[in-house]
């Protein structure tokens, strides 16, 4: 028995000291994302309370004001595919990276819903825009300007949301033990990296997404603290509950439509019904047959059904 207890002890600690190993093997191969670097980087950065954000500004200044608001794991490239024919249809759109994403600061905080509120009207202010702006959330960013609407109505003229968390299950299976310190850690840098290029990868084999979405995926993660947000955004931001904001948006008046692919599985369309429980005027689109990946993966639709909105 004692033989057995020893055989089980060392096995342990040999897979412990690899798991350590291998994270930092990991981390050694990451780069500091800094003002050298963002020098050769495109789009334009700007120093806010939490560090640098990475946005631009396109179309002619006199437009209406569009702000788009990218999800969990993909910054504001996701758009790629949608500012074209929103610039062209005369508006000022605005798209910025979230801390962590992208070409942004990776500041060591805590990702919850005050941070992501909290960037956004800094970023506002930061460039001015003052009147109340169209808000277009996808995933994660439809939870984000759902937030930001319940705290600041009188900023937000109207919120379009894509396929926007708020309404979904809760983690479940190894997705449990990312909460858990050090195994999280290593679960996500060890797998999850991998995982997200395999998804983005098979969009654009697909041709159901520009080509340099891959290239502008894999460039993100050479910078040390991407997937370090992602876990403290799992950790710490309710994508499963935002009901209450929901509920306050609800109340507020503010116009909401929804773009929603019925086939989705990240965040089930089911999450539609709920929604519109919540705000009772919600107009939905549904997209018949589309993912998550609709914002890119069907963007003729969706930048159809985006001009049809804005033009009300």
């Amino acid at each position: 028995m004692k033989t057995i207890l020893v055989t089980i002890l060392i096995v342990f600690v040999v897979a412990v000291l690899g798991m350590i190993v291998s994270y930092q093997m990991s981390q050694s191969k990451l780069v500091e994302l800094d003002d050298s670097i963002r020098a050769e980087l495109p789009g334009d950065f700007i120093e806010l309370e939490d560090g640098v954000l990475s946005y631009y500004l396109r179309g002619v200044e006199q437009g209406e004001k569009v702000v788009l608001v990218h999800g969990f794991s993909t910054p504001k490239f996701v758009w790629d595919s949608n500012v074209g024919p929103l610039t062209d249809a005369g508006y000022r759109v605005l798209a910025y990276d979230h801390y962590g994403r992208g070409f942004s600061d990776r500041p060591d905080i805590t990702y919850d819903t005050d941070l992501y509120t909290r960037e956004l009207l800094n970023l506002l202010d930061a460039l001015d825009m003052t009147e109340p702006v169209t808000l277009v959330g996808y995933s994660m960013g439809g939870g984000n300007v759902i937030g930001f609407a319940a705290k600041y109505p009188h900023r937000v003229k109207q919120l379009i949301l894509i396929a926007p968390v708020g309404f979904m299950p809760e983690p479940s299976g190894i997705m449990t033990l990312v909460a858990l310190p050090g195994i999280g850690e290593w679960l996500m840098n060890m797998n999850y990296r991998e995982s997200l290029l395999e998804g983005i990868k098979k969009v654009t084999d697909a041709g159901n997404a520009v080509p340099a979405m891959l290239e502008n995926f894999t460039e993100q993660l050479r910078y040390k603290g991407y997937i370090s947000a992602l876990l403290s955004t799992m950790r710490h931001y309710p994508m499963a509950d935002l009901s209450e904001d929901y509920e306050k948006v609800g109340k507020s008046g503010i116009p909401v439509f929804a773009i929603w692919g019925t086939s989705d599985r990240v965040v089930p369309f089911s999450g539609a019904e709920l929604a519109q429980k919540a705000i009772p005027g919600l107009q939905l689109f549904p997209v018949e047959g589309a993912e998550h990946s609709v914002t890119y993966a069907q963007a003729d639709r969706v930048n159809e059904i985006l001009l049809d909105v804005l033009a009300r």
